[in-house]
């Protein structure tokens, strides 16, 4: 099972957290507050690069809909780049594209 260590918010205690039992991360600005399947929440005092890091350790990641937007847009590009000018057979190779 994978875990990772964080620091209680208030008491500054640490706490091992499997991460199979995590359903949500909240960042808030001093605090990152982390949901869990049983319903129950620990506040933490580490925060969202702190997490991603851990996360990423594992070969876990937190994707948001801006990443997931970002991806698809370098998707399009090189698709783009791909089937465009550069590669046009009926194109003279010597002929520069500007």
């Amino acid at each position: 099972m994978k875990y990772i260590e964080v620091t209680g918010w208030g008491n500054k205690r640490k706490h091992l957290i499997p991460l199979n039992k995590i359903t949500h991360f909240g960042f808030e600005e001093n605090h990152t507050t982390i949901s869990f399947t049983n319903g129950n929440n620990l506040n933490i005092i580490e925060d969202e690069i702190t997490i991603r890091e851990m996360l990423g350790f594992h070969g876990a990641n937190i994707i948001s809909e801006h990443i997931l937007n970002h991806m698809a847009s370098e998707r399009e590009m090189w698709s783009e780049y791909n089937s465009g000018f550069y590669h046009n057979e009926e194109i003279d190779k010597d002929e520069l594209p500007f």
